[in-house]
């Protein structure tokens, strides 16, 4: 038993150290482990982040268009909202020539451009911009005194080969093409939606409740106009005349 105390002894210790070298190995990896766990975590974080500042980042016409693309409003097109105001094309000249530039733009004077520019995308099912509308129209249809004249609408149908109805201010006609998903221009008088008068696009029409979706190209996030469902008696009010073009 003495002799064999020896190698018993040699036995234990090279365990023991074989114990020592695998404690430290697992707690070496259960370490790195760790580590890599927080890093995946970290990286989660800054990719939540990044998205988070890439979301509030989004413009409003950005916003509302993820909204009406998803289909988040009953009895609602998907015709797109398109700002006047919005780059690339808001401080593009519009207006009369030989005036003052700055005050012949699109961000001020586009309405029209913009409101066909959103009727095209939807009925071509391709986004057409105000700077597509206005490489066909130029300036020509701009009056000094009165803005864009109303000729534009049905001369642009015809060049697009589009149907095309002056509704004059019949709102049976225009619930009757929205139910259709016929888009219709509206101009509306300085009022509610504008200080001067101005060009719209009604997107839809809600038949249950007796309201109206509205693409406004001058609209911003704190007026909301394309999260809001208008009666029929805003409608009434402000309404000159309506044009269904599709």
């Amino acid at each position: 038993m003495k002799k064999k105390f020896p190698e018993l002894l040699l036995v234990l210790s090279t365990l023991a150290i074989i114990s020592l070298f695998f404690t430290v190995y697992l707690t070496r990896f259960v370490a790195n482990q760790r580590v890599e766990a927080a890093k995946i975590v970290e990286a989660e974080r800054k990719k939540e982040e990044q998205a988070a500042q890439k979301l509030a980042k989004r413009t409003y016409q950005e916003k509302m268009n993820d909204k009406i693309n998803n289909k988040e409003f009953d009895n609602r097109m998907s015709v797109p909202l398109i700002i006047q105001t919005e780059e690339p094309w808001r401080d593009v000249f519009y207006g009369v020539p030989d005036e003052e530039p700055l005050q012949n733009t699109i961000a001020i004077n586009g309405c029209a451009i913009a409101s066909l520019a959103m009727v095209s995308s939807y009925l071509e099912e391709e986004f057409q911009s105000p700077l597509d509308i206005l490489d066909w129209s130029g300036n020509a249809y701009f009056e000094k005194e009165t803005g864009t004249g109303w000729h534009i609408f049905g001369e642009f149908a015809k060049e697009k080969k589009y149907q095309y109805e002056d509704l004059v201010d019949q709102k049976e006609l225009v619930k009757m093409h929205l139910k259709k998903s016929h888009p219709v221009i509206v101009s509306v008088k300085p009022g509610y939606f504008t200080e001067v008068g101005h060009i719209m696009v009604l997107t839809g029409y809600d038949e249950t409740n007796n309201t109206f979706w509205i693409n406004n190209p001058s609209d911003t996030e704190k007026k909301g106009h394309a999260e809001q469902a208008f009666s029929e008696d805003i409608l009434t009010e402000e309404a000159l005349r309506y044009w269904a073009i599709y």
